[in-house]
């Protein structure tokens, strides 16, 4: 099963080499960089970082060197890494996300009309508005009844 894996990523690492005019072996670190950077949309970083290490493991067979050792393809992996943790992060607070709280004013407060009250109160203080004369200051002062406790 191993064998038939490390055949398949050499495959079809030296297929995209050849379409785009590159040596497979030994292939350049920024070969294998540019390979990881085209195929990394299109698998898991589990299984991007095996079919990196097969075809390492296939330049150690034929050249003994191996270009997924280097800091540059190292620092690439890496940088997948993280970008599909982000990911995974982002997706689980999306689905996490508590709902939008109610909103403080309802809209329609603000642009319904005003209609005046119905009750009794509200109708006598109509009234009393209505028919009061205007106020002018007493010439003598209200007579007060005190209350004998």
């Amino acid at each position: 099963m191993a064998v038939l894996g490390k055949k398949r990523s050499w495959d079809a690492f030296s297929a995209w080499c050849e379409a785009r005019g590159l040596a497979a072996a030994p292939a350049n670190p920024w070969t294998l960089a540019a390979y990881i950077r085209a195929v990394e949309n299109t698998m898991r970083f589990d299984a991007l970082k095996r079919h990196v290490d097969q075809i390492g493991q296939m330049h150690f067979e034929q050249r003994r060197t191996r270009p997924d050792r280097d800091a540059m393809v190292q620092r690439l992996l890496d940088a997948v890494r993280r970008r599909e943790e982000a990911k995974k992060r982002a997706k689980e607070q999306a689905r996490k996300k508590p709902a939008a709280p109610p909103p403080l004013f309802d809209a329609d407060d603000f642009l319904a009309a005003k209609t005046p009250k119905s009750s009794k109160v509200a109708k006598q203080r109509t009234k009393r508005t209505a028919a009061a004369k205007p106020r002018a200051l007493r010439v003598t002062p209200k007579l007060v009844r005190r209350k004998r406790v």
